[in-house]
Parts: structure tokens; C-alpha cells; sequence
């Protein structure tokens, strides 16, 4: 029988994380012209760091559960289950973009760089910005799946030994990355490879499950404190506004710190200083996967529809506001519409191989 846990807040910080990548992605010219110049909001901008710290954290918990119940862990069953959720929008979104990009702006995106996108390596033609543009942001797919190639293996044979391979695994991923800034500068392919491929913020949160599933009491009394939560929330908000003032270097850590703060902020429920455990935050969370991977699109449609009808007749501070709110409710419903009809059955099949299932868990799960 399968076990199902329960862990609060999570689809609370998908929803933030989800909704801060759409609104960042709004007026970027790679998905769309609107005609108005392009402002800057003063948004979280780390969503895709924590959307990560979030997997590797749930994921690994759910390993450790599944090791403590069975004695091992089921490879087949864990990429079955990844396959479920992934695959089915995924592959769903090329061919609609196929056909609609194909249609609205008289150019083919069937070109050889296609392949990476087929094949989950999606980070490869992004280091050099040489993707195909409506699947850019796949590179953050791409690097999840990658992950999750050799993490399972690692949770079912480092047993006791798991949290030294993990802060080895992570030292090591990060160290590349340091000592690839110092070789080739932060320009050269070999270090945006490990800047990209950051398998370390997945680490950090996998870390951080098997802290908290050890119930390890410095770990709790630390990322628990108040004071301390109340100082992760100031950072995150600050994120937004000062990111830049952060050394590029360490900014993808110091939001997969903060990141992980948040998660134990929320998971650890008592303490939290905001809660995010209500239907409004689990909803859009259940549905992040559908944003994620949807909205590039939404945003190229309606910025098309907009730009010859009112780029030009309104005022451009009614623009800024009506734009976002629009990209908002039209990702949030066709998400909705994507989830109910099409992704809920892959789902229902996803769980006849879970042993163990997290309520309510959505994206990359």
C-alpha cells in the first residue's frame, strides 16, 4: 500500500517561484515584442534556483522514505514516475510551438538544435545562446533530469554514508565551478557549464532532506529560528531589488541558502513566520509545472495580439499593469485547463508506481 507524506508550505514556494520566473519573463524580448520599453521589476529573481533547492529536497526525502520502508529504492519505478510527470506537457509544448511558431511568424523552428530539446539537454545550446528561443527556459528541465540520472543511485548505496558523498558531490560540483571562474573567467563555456548545470543547489536541498529527515537538532534549531526566518524573508525580498550588488559567482548559492531556509521555514510549520499552506498558494503550486513550461508561449500570443492593437493607442503606465495581469490569468487558466484534462491522467498512472507519494507535489516530482 502505497504511503502517502505530507509536507507543508512546498506548493506554497512553487507558486512563488513559479509566478517570480513568468512575471521576469514578461517583457523580455526573447518571447516577445510588445512595442513599450521594458522596465524592471523589483522581483524575486532566483525562482529557478529555488524551484531546484525545492526538488532536490523533496525528492531525496521521498528516497529516504521509500530506503526506510522497503530496504532499497525502486530505480525503475522512481523513472517511470519521472517520465509520467515530465514527458507528457513537455514533449506536448514542442509540437504545439511547432505548429503555432511555424504559423504566426512564417519560420520553421525544426532545425538541428531541435535534438537538444528531445533529448532533455536543453542547457547545452543555452550556454552559448545559441537555442531555439521558445524553448529556452528547458535548459532548467534539461538540468533536473540530468540530475536525477545518477542521485537516486547515489541515496540507495551511500546509506550511512549518504550526507558525506552528498557534501562531497556538492564541494566538489561548486568547486568546479570556482575553479573554472579562475582559469577561463566567467565568459569561457566550461565555467557557464557550471554555472548552468548548478547540480549543486539540487544537492543543497537533498542535503537538507536528509538533515531534516535525521531530525538533526542543530540543523532544526538553526533554520527554524525566527530570527532567522524573519532575516531569509528580508533576503529574498531584498533579492529582488539588490540582486546585482551580489557577486555573480555566488549568487545562484546565495539564493539556494535562502532558498533552503525558506523550505525548512515551511516544512517545520510551527515556527514559520508566513504561512504558505492554504488552497490558494497549494493550487498555483499543483499547476507550476504547466506554468513553467506554458507561459513563453502565452506571452509570445498575446504580446502578438497586443502589439498592433494597443501599443500605440494606450497609455504605456495602463499598459505595463493590464500586460501582466493578462499574462497572469491566461497562464494560470491554460495551466489549469493543461493540469485537469491532459496531465491528470499521466498523474493518476504516475501514482499506481509511487511507494511513496507527497500529497499534493506537483512540479518536478
Amino acid at each position: 500500500m502505497t504511503q502517502t507524506v505530507h509536507l507543508n508550505g512546498l506548493n506554497g514556494l512553487r507558486a512563488i517561484a513559479a509566478i517570480s520566473v513568468m512575471l521576469s519573463h514578461v517583457l523580455q524580448s526573447t518571447f516577445s515584442n510588445w512595442n513599450i520599453p521594458a522596465i524592471h521589476l523589483p522581483l524575486f529573481e532566483g525562482g529557478v534556483t529555488l524551484f531546484f533547492v525545492i526538488s532536490g529536497f523533496l525528492i531525496t526525502f521521498l528516497l529516504l522514505k521509500e530506503q526506510k520502508r522497503t530496504e532499497t529504492i525502486n530505480i525503475k519505478k522512481f523513472y517511470v514516475r519521472r517520465i509520467l510527470r515530465i514527458w507528457p506537457l513537455y514533449y506536448l509544448f514542442i509540437a504545439v510551438c511547432i505548429i503555432v511558431v511555424s504559423r504566426m511568424k512564417a519560420e520553421s523552428i525544426l532545425t538541428p538544435t531541435l535534438w537538444y530539446y528531445l533529448f532533455f539537454t536543453a542547457n547545452i545550446p543555452f550556454l552559448s545562446a545559441s537555442g531555439i528561443w521558445i524553448f529556452v527556459h528547458y535548459w532548467s528541465i534539461g538540468v533536473e533530469e540530468q540530475y536525477y540520472l545518477f542521485w537516486p543511485w547515489v541515496v540507495k548505496y551511500a546509506k550511512s554514508n549518504l550526507i558525506k558523498v552528498a557534501v562531497v558531490l556538492l564541494v566538489l560540483f561548486f568547486g568546479c565551478k570556482i575553479v573554472s571562474w579562475v582559469l577561463f573567467s566567467n565568459h569561457s563555456l566550461i565555467y557557464r557549464f557550471f554555472a548552468v548545470t548548478s547540480f549543486h543547489s539540487m544537492m543543497l536541498g537533498g542535503i537538507g532532506a536528509i538533515l531534516y529527515y535525521k531530525r538533526t537538532k542543530w540543523f532544526l534549531l538553526i533554520t527554524t529560528d525566527k530570527r532567522i526566518q524573519l532575516l531569509t524573508w528580508v533576503a529574498l525580498v531584498l533579492s529582488g531589488f539588490y540582486a546585482e550588488f551580489i557577486p555573480a559567482l555566488i549568487r545562484n548559492e546565495y539564493i539556494a541558502f535562502i532558498s533552503l531556509f525558506l523550505i525548512m521555514g515551511q516544512v517545520e510549520n510551527k515556527k514559520t513566520l508566513l504561512k504558505l499552506e492554504n488552497k490558494g498558494f497549494d493550487y498555483i503550486g499543483k499547476i507550476s509545472y504547466g506554468i513553467y513550461v506554458i507561459h513563453p508561449l502565452i506571452i509570445y500570443l498575446l504580446s502578438s495580439f497586443w502589439r498592433p492593437r494597443f501599443s500605440h493607442s494606450m497609455p504605456v503606465s495602463i499598459q505595463y499593469p493590464l500586460i501582466y495581469l493578462l499574462v497572469c490569468i491566461l497562464t494560470i487558466i491554460v495551466a489549469a485547463l493543461s493540469y485537469k484534462f491532459y496531465e491528470s491522467p499521466f498523474l493518476r498512472l504516475k501514482d499506481r508506481f509511487a511507494i511513496i507519494k507527497s500529497s499534493g507535489s506537483s512540479f518536478f516530482k
